[in-house]
This record gives structure tokens, C-alpha cells and sequence, in this order.
């Protein structure tokens, strides 16, 4: 026998041959590269859905914080207009009556404040529970600044209110520490 007979022939047939391409023989390797791609985007898809959330949540509770401070310092406003009404006018408009040894009788006058005091004090400390009760984020800078004055006007009023109703005399209006809390709250008059 020939040695060549053994080998096979080397001429090709007429049917097409089709080799697997190289990408073909690893599937394994593209869909790791798009699953790693998918997460990515899947990922920051997430993160901006949740960021969004966040944006939305954080404005509809800033609007929520500001409508509660307006809130508070136009109660405030209303109970001192009422406090000046009915105080003002007793310690503005009166003039109390001349002891014997040429001094005001200071009595008198404490004694009038005083039950217009007591009329006044539910409404003054009606506003400032209210304005205690206002709670604002801390990373609301503005509304927290703003929150805090009402809230150390409303406790001085409180307290300046309850002074004159225990029938002591204290100037309503030329009170230096009230006038600068007054316009750190935004009440004019005065």
C-alpha cells in the first residue's frame, strides 16, 4: 500500500464548511461585559429615582416647615396687637393718680394692667405653645432662624405678659430686649 492512500484527501467536498467564530466558542465573556454595564445603569437609575425622592420629600416638608413658622409669627403678631391693645392703652393713655407726697401711685395702675393682663395672657400663651410646637429640620437654615426668634419673642411676651399680670409693673413697649426680638420676628409698631 501507498503511504499516501492512508492520509486523508485533501480536496474539500462541495458542501460549505462554517468554522464557530472565537466569540461564539465563549459566551460566558460578552454577558458579563453587559451584565456588569446592566448593574451600572441599573444602579444609577436607582440613584437618581431615590435622589429625586429625596429632593421631593425634602420641598414638600420645607414648604410644610414654612407654612407652620408663618403660622407662628402671625399668631404672634395677632396676640401682640392684642397685647398692646389691651395693655398699651392702660400704661399710655392713663394717668394714674398723685399720692400725697407728690408720687405716682403705681398700685392703682399695676392693679388696672393687671386684670387686662389676665385677659391677655391666655391668648399670648396659646401663640407660644403653638410656636414651641413648630419643628423645622436643622438644614433649613432660614426657617430655622426665623423659628427661633418667634419662639424667644413668644416665651418673652409670655413672660413679660405674666409679670404685669401678677400686678407688676414692667414697660410694655420701651422694653429694649422686646423691641429687638419684635423685629427679629418681623412686628412693627412700637
Amino acid at each position: 500500500m501507498d503511504p499516501e492512500s492512508e492520509l486523508p484527501s485533501e480536496i474539500l467536498g462541495d458542501e460549505p464548511v462554517r468554522l464557530p467564530r472565537e466569540r461564539h466558542s465563549r459566551p460566558d465573556a460578552p454577558r458579563r461585559a453587559t451584565l456588569r454595564h446592566g448593574r451600572w445603569w441599573t444602579g444609577l437609575a436607582v440613584l437618581l429615582v431615590a435622589g429625586s425622592a429625596v429632593v421631593v420629600v425634602d420641598g414638600r416638608s420645607r414648604a410644610h416647615e414654612g407654612a407652620a413658622v408663618a403660622g407662628c409669627e402671625q399668631r404672634l403678631r395677632v396676640a401682640t396687637g392684642y397685647a398692646e391693645g389691651r395693655l398699651g392703652l392702660v400704661a399710655n393713655y392713663l394717668e394714674p393718680t398723685i399720692a400725697t407726697n407728690g408720687r405716682v401711685e403705681q398700685l392703682h395702675l399695676a392693679d388696672l394692667m393687671s386684670a387686662r393682663a389676665n385677659k391677655v395672657l391666655p391668648r399670648v400663651q396659646q401663640a407660644d405653645r403653638y410656636c414651641r410646637g413648630v419643628s423645622v429640620q436643622p438644614w433649613h437654615f432660614s426657617l430655622v432662624e426665623r423659628q427661633s426668634a418667634s419662639t424667644a419673642y413668644s416665651a418673652a411676651l409670655v413672660t413679660l405678659v405674666q409679670t404685669v399680670a401678677a400686678q407688676g409693673r414692667v414697660p410694655f413697649r420701651a422694653n429694649a430686649t422686646m423691641q429687638r426680638l419684635r423685629e427679629e420676628v418681623g412686628i412693627g409698631g412700637g
